[in-house]
């Protein structure tokens, strides 16, 4: 921390912005006119905010994460704490913190997470409380968050063991399905009887635990990378 014109230190603030760069800069203005802190740097992308830590450490940063999927935020956030030696992390979301969100960031090692929209005070009273260690997370919220996240884990984990039930031909077919085509269009690609590939449409839906070709394209377009591009020529 620096020290302030009355004696008392001041907390070294570094930003880091996303794409857009209207909300970082608009922030860092006000961090500029705030007694209290210190801005170290003009807002800086990721890679820079990383290079920048490993000469100056700051004591807090703020972090623009609006529009950043939260299965960002670990390699969003974990950079920076090594490089700035886990100094607290505040992000900024979009107007709505869904419970993945806000797990993913306490799990990346965020201090708290503080709505954009909320204006710069609230940013400023965030940056204030981690400074002094506190985590900005609202226990009840976080208990609420932590279960809801934990059964849509299992949901997903028991997705994917049904999905790991097909074999590599099911998968190229369920591929398929999932581009709409027809069974005679999939025997064609696939240079396969299209009652083979009805065969292979049951065995799928059976492994799946689901009713129709509609569900079955539904629980794969939800599931990324379960299937492949198809071979052709076997059955």
């Amino acid at each position: 921390m620096g020290e302030g014109s009355n004696g008392k230190r001041r907390i070294g603030v570094l930003v880091v912005r996303n794409e857009t760069r209207l909300f970082s800069d608009v922030l860092a203005q006000a961090l500029k006119r705030e007694p209290s802190i210190r801005l170290l740097a003009p807002p800086l992308r990721t890679d820079a905010a990383v290079a920048f830590c490993l000469e100056d450490q700051p004591d807090v940063i703020v972090i623009e994460a609006t529009d950043s999927p939260a299965s960002s935020l670990r390699s969003l956030v974990g950079p920076l704490r090594g490089a700035c030696h886990a100094a607290p992390v505040v992000l900024l979301a979009d107007e709505v913190v869904d419970d993945t969100f806000l797990v993913a960031g306490l799990e990346a090692g965020a201090s708290g997470i503080v709505d954009a929209s909320a204006g710069i005070p609230q940013v400023m009273r965030a940056v204030r409380a981690a400074a002094e260690g506190k985590r900005l997370f609202d226990a009840e919220r976080l208990v609420t968050a932590i279960e809801s996240a934990a059964r849509s884990r299992e949901r997903e984990r028991k997705r994917h063991e049904l999905v790991g039930l097909l074999s590599d031909r099911e998968r190229e077919v369920l591929a398929h399905l999932t581009r709409g085509l027809r069974n005679s269009e999939i025997a064609e690609r696939l240079s396969i009887s299209p009652r083979t590939v009805e065969k292979h449409v049951h065995h799928i839906l059976r492994k799946l635990q689901v009713g129709s070709r509609l569900a079955a394209v539904a629980l794969a377009s939800e599931l990324d990378g379960v299937t492949y591009e198809p071979m052709r020529g076997t059955a």
